[in-house]
Formats: C-alpha cells, structure tokens, sequence
C-alpha cells in the first residue's frame, strides 16, 4: 500500500474520530452544564469544536505564554445567548499552554476596540448585513473568527462546521489568508474548504 493511500485513509480514520470526540464530548466534570443545555445544538457544536481550531492556530506557537488569549463571545441584540455560552466554556481555562480570557462583547464595542492579535471570536447570534463589517474588522485585527451559523464561512467568517450526515470542520482559506492566520495541516486536511 503506498504511503499516500495510507495517509489518506489515516486522515479519514482521524476526521471520524474528530467527529465522535465533537459530538460525543463532555466538559470534565461529566456532563454539559444547565446554563449552556438551553443553547441551540450549533452553539453547543461550535463550543465543543471551537478549542480544537484555536489550538491549529499555527502562530500560537510564535506568541508569548504570559498574556491571556482572548476568546470574544460576540452578539449584536441578545447578550442573554452571549452570557449563556460562558457556561460552554467554564473548563477551557488554556490551550497549548495559554491562558483563555472570556469576555462576552457587543458587535459595536468589538468594533470600537483593540483587540490583540491572535484574539478570536465566537459569533453568538446571527449578524445578517453587519457580518461584512466583522470579517473586515477581524482581517485588518488579525482576529480569528468562528461562527455556527450557516452560511457564515462562505460570507467571509475564516472558520466554523458543516453539518451532513458527520460534522466536519469549515474554513474560508481566502478569510484565514487575508487575516494573516495560518492552521495546522492536519486540520486543513479533515476541514471542508471554502475559496
């Protein structure tokens, strides 16, 4: 069997492997909290996957330990939902060995902000037309950005799922480009590909 055959099935075994720890997944202590049970199942989806696409962030490893990532819980109406998703991530204190700040945040105060590089956003609720102003904000920051909506990765958000009979991880390449933020290769190579 010629090693290219052999990795492609590898990628394929560990692409469903990925997928059962996603669905399958429990925080630490057992089970999902019940602040976070009421959230909608691509929020909680995404907040299962969202650690995994952080951790590919290539540049993670140029970046000093000592200042907190910051992880954006953003919304733009509902801060309820935003507040709720806290709870999704209680246990994510760090990833390859930095800290994780939480900080539930407006679309405007997001935008009216400076945010550091390698920051990264969970986009809460729908943005409808103010997506475009996210995802320019977010290439020119070099802001990592993640949404569960669908739709939302091919209108320029660089990462997010796709749900068919599995769920699979989505990039826009062009969006992660522009940003300056490179992912793993391994994680490219399971994730469905947007241009």
């Amino acid at each position: 069997m010629s090693a290219t055959l052999r990795d492609q099935r590898l990628v394929k075994k560990l692409g469903h492997l990925f997928v059962l720890l996603l669905v399958f997944a429990t925080p630490p202590g057992g089970s999902i909290s019940s602040a976070s049970e009421g959230l909608s199942p691509r929020l909680q989806i995404g907040a299962s996957l969202l650690p995994a696409i952080i951790a590919a962030n290539q540049s993670l490893a140029q970046r000093g330990s000592t200042v907190p990532l910051p992880l954006y819980l953003l919304y733009r109406d509902d801060r309820r939902t935003a507040e709720a998703l806290v709870s999704s991530f209680s246990q994510l204190t760090v990833i390859r060995n930095h800290a994780i700040r939480i900080e539930v945040i407006s679309l405007d105060e997001l935008l009216a902000a400076e945010p550091s590089p390698m920051s990264t956003v969970f986009v809460a609720e729908p943005l409808g037309l103010r997506l475009d102003e996210l995802t320019a904000f977010a290439e020119s920051r070099r802001v990592l950005t993640f949404s569960p909506f669908k739709g939302d990765v091919e209108r320029g958000i660089a990462t997010g799922f796709r749900v068919t009979d599995k769920v699979l991880p989505q990039v826009n390449l062009g969006a992660l480009k522009r940003s300056n933020i490179k992912l793993k290769a391994f994680f490219l190579r399971i994730a469905v590909k947007h241009e």
